[in-house]
C-alpha cells in the first residue's frame, strides 16, 4: 500500500462550503477534501438523501459514507428567513462554494452567485445543474439516468433490457461531474491567484455526459448519408416492436467504426471459472491474440459475415476451456493486455488496487471499520488522501458557526428556532 507521509495538501487552508446532495457535487467535495480542503457540507434538516438510501443506522448509509469522507456536516433549513444570516456568513468565510440546485431555487434560498459575489467577490462559486445554465430546459432538474439517455452515450453504454435499456451503474455522469467540477474549481482558484477575483463556474450532468462521449459524438458531412440510412432503418426496427438489443446491434453495424475488434479482441470473455477482460486494438496485438489462443483469424472485420461470427463463437468456446488465472498467464506471456473481471467486492480485495492506495480503510463512529475507494492519483510532494470517514449528521454545526464568526447567543437562537440543527457528538 502507498504510505502517506505527513505532507501538506495543495488545498490546505482552502475553505469549501458544499450546498449539495446525492452524488455529483458531493464527489467533487470529496476530491477537494482529499487534497486538503476544509469541506463543510450543508445538509437539510432531514439530511442528505443519501443518508436514507439503504440505511444501516439512523441517518447513516453505505452510500453516504462512501461519497462523503473527510468532510464536516452542518444542517440548515434553507427555507427559513433566519438561515440567510448563516448562508451569508458561510459565503464570507469560504473560498469556494459548491451549489447543486435547480436554477429557480438559487435566488429563492439566497445561494446564487449574484448574491454571493456581493458578500465575497473573491469567492469561486460553482453552480451545478442537470442540463446546463442555458437553453429551453435549463430550469428542469434531473439525475444521471436522464442524461444517459439525452446525451446519446447511454445508447452505447446502457445494459441490455428486454424492450428498453437498463441504466448504467455506477452513475458515471454523476461521478464524472465530480471530477469535472473539481477540475473547474482548481481552475477558478488559479484565476483568483492571478487576478484576485472570484467567478461563477457552471457545470452540468449533460455537459459531463457529452464530454465523456467525445469518441462517439461528432458530426461530419461524410457521415450524413450513413446517418440518414440509420435513421430510416432504426425507424423500421422500432415500428416492428423489436427490442433494444436489436436496435443497438443495428447502430453498431451501421456506425461503430472498428466493430470487429470490439466483438473479438476488445471485450470480456467467460472462462471456466469466471470472466476475463481483453484489450487489444492494433494489428500487432491481434497477431499476439491468435498466436496465444490458437483461435482462427477472421478473413474480414465485417461483423455481419457468418464467417466472422463463427470465429467469435470459436473464441467464446475456447475461453471456457481454461480458468481465468490460466488465461491471464498465457496472454500476459504473449504480451496481450488482459486483466481479471472483478465483482465490486472482489475489487476491494484486489492486492494491486490496495498496494496503490485505490482502496483505503476508514473508521466510522457508528458502524466501525469500512473500506472505500481512495484518491485516484498520488503526488510526490503533496498529500492526496482520504483523510477520514464521512461525518455524522449535523455534528459540526455549532463548531462551524463559531468559526464563521456568529456569536453564541445568535447561534443558540438559530438552533432554538430550527433554522439550524446541531447534533454535536459528545
Amino acid at each position: 500500500m502507498v504510505t502517506e507521509q505527513a505532507l501538506p495538501g495543495v488545498l490546505d487552508g482552502i475553505r469549501v462550503v458544499e450546498f449539495a446532495q446525492n452524488a455529483a457535487i458531493p464527489h467533487c467535495g470529496r476530491l477537494l477534501a482529499g487534497l486538503g480542503a476544509d469541506v463543510v457540507k450543508v445538509e437539510p434538516p432531514d439530511g442528505d438523501a443519501m443518508r436514507r438510501l439503504a440505511a444501516l443506522a439512523d441517518m447513516e448509509s453505505r452510500a453516504y459514507a462512501l461519497i462523503n469522507p473527510g468532510k464536516r456536516s452542518i444542517a440548515i433549513d434553507l427555507g427559513s428567513e433566519d438561515a440567510r444570516t448563516v448562508i451569508d456568513a458561510l459565503f464570507a468565510w469560504a473560498d469556494v462554494a459548491l451549489v447543486a440546485f435547480k436554477l429557480p431555487d438559487l435566488a429563492r434560498y439566497g445561494i446564487e452567485w449574484e448574491h454571493a459575489r456581493t458578500i465575497n467577490p473573491r469567492l469561486v462559486h460553482l453552480t451545478h445543474t442537470a442540463l446546463g445554465p442555458g437553453g429551453p430546459d435549463a430550469e428542469f432538474g434531473g439525475y444521471d439516468v436522464l442524461v444517459q439517455g439525452r446525451s446519446g452515450v447511454g445508447f452505447v453504454m446502457n445494459r441490455s433490457g428486454a424492450t428498453a435499456p437498463q441504466p448504467t451503474r455506477p452513475a458515471v455522469n454523476d461521478f464524472g461531474s465530480g471530477f469535472s467540477a473539481a477540475f473547474a474549481v482548481m481552475a477558478g482558484l488559479r484565476h483568483r491567484d492571478q487576478t484576485g477575483q472570484g467567478q461563477r463556474i457552471d457545470t452540468s450532468l449533460l455537459g459531463t455526459a457529452m464530454s465523456l462521449g467525445t469518441p462517439l459524438l461528432g458530426g461530419f458531412p461524410i457521415d450524413d448519408q450513413q446517418i440518414t440510412e440509420l435513421d430510416a432503418d432504426m425507424a423500421a426496427v422500432r415500428a416492428a416492436g423489436l427490442g433494444f438489443d436489436t436496435q443497438r446491434d443495428l447502430y453498431e453495424t451501421k456506425v461503430q467504426a472498428g466493430g470487429g475488434a470490439f466483438k473479438l479482441y476488445f471485450r470480456h470473455y467467460q472462462t471456466s471459472d469466471g470472466l476475463i477482460s481483453l484489450a487489444g486494438l492494433s494489428p500487432g496485438l491481434f497477431d499476439k491474440f491468435h498466436a496465444a489462443t490458437g483461435i482462427n483469424r477472421p478473413q474480414s472485420g465485417d461483423t455481419t459475415d457468418p464467417a466472422f461470427q463463427a470465429v467469435v463463437a470459436e473464441a467464446e468456446q475456447t475461453f471456457t476451456q481454461r480458468t481465468t488465472a490460466e488465461w491471464l498467464t498465457i496472454l500476459r506471456q504473449a504480451g496481450y493486455p488482459c486483466g481479471p473481471y472483478n465483482m465490486p467486492h472482489e475489487a476491494l480485495r484486489d492486492p494491486h488496487a490496495i498496494e496503490n492506495g485505490y482502496v483505503v480503510e476508514l473508521e466510522h463512529p457508528v458502524f466501525g471499520s469500512y473500506r472505500a475507494t481512495g484518491m485516484p492519483f498520488q503526488m510526490e510532494k503533496s498529500s492526496a488522501t482520504v483523510s477520514g470517514p464521512s461525518p455524522s449528521f449535523a455534528a459540526h454545526t455549532r463548531q462551524v458557526l463559531d468559526e464563521v464568526g456568529l456569536d453564541d447567543d445568535l447561534v443558540a437562537g438559530l438552533i432554538a428556532s430550527g433554522a439550524v440543527i446541531d447534533r454535536a457528538l459528545d
